[in-house]
């Protein structure tokens, strides 16, 4: 009986995942208004109502999609700055976090995709969440760049506010240009970050 329970669960998981990586894609597709639970549930190959085991309602649904998208990108930076170990310096864990949250967009696309273009189509409630779990990750972010001002890897003058969109602007919009084809991602996040510390003017002669 315990194995057939496991089974069970494993299979409700499984299920469970498989429709948030659906309405992930279809979300960030469609948009909130033009997805429906049937139109997700038939893509899963299950009846319409077998969506409500799993998800009580579309604005659910759509609020674990952003969680989701939130989370892995998150997590997959915070690996990459956990990876360096407590020696690092602000500059290491600057540019891990770049390298972390362009491969976390890059994995996770289609809730890296629904998480970038949704946020003015929520319901207000989940839109009030979501702008909390924003604000979150904008402190991480300011909190990397306070680093580098006080290890000195940061002008004085420079508003941390205006160098945060400045570095994530650049980071999220990664979806649009990327090709692997034309470069390792590490290369890339390389490359971004010394544009960052040091500028594209030729260094005084």
């Amino acid at each position: 009986m315990a194995r057939k329970q496991k089974t069970g669960s494993t299979n409700a998981n499984e299920t469970r995942e498989n429709l948030l990586k659906l309405a992930a894609r279809t979300f960030g597709t469609q948009g909130y208004s033009a997805t429906t639970m049937r139109n997700i549930a038939e893509q899963a190959g299950i009846e319409a109502a077998s969506i409500y085991y799993h998800f009580s309602s579309k604005e659910e649904l759509v609020d674990e999609v952003m969680e989701q998208g939130a989370g892995r990108i998150v997590q997959e930076l915070n690996g990459h700055i956990e990876a360096l170990g407590p020696d690092a310096t602000a500059e290491q864990r600057f540019r891990a976090a770049v390298l972390g949250q362009m491969t976390g967009l890059v994995k996770h696309g289609d809730f890296a995709l629904a998480h970038g273009r949704l946020l003015g189509q929520l319901p207000e409630a989940v839109r009030e969440r979501q702008v909390k779990r924003r604000e979150r990750h904008q402190r991480l972010w300011n909190g990397l760049l306070e680093d580098l001002r006080t290890e000195s890897r940061l002008r004085g003058d420079v508003d941390i506010h205006l160098a945060r969109i400045f570095i994530l602007g650049s980071i999220n919009s990664i979806q649009s240009w990327f090709n692997p084809r034309k470069g390792a991602l590490e290369k890339i996040a390389d490359q971004l970050c010394d544009m960052f510390f040091a500028g594209v003017s030729p260094p005084a002669s």
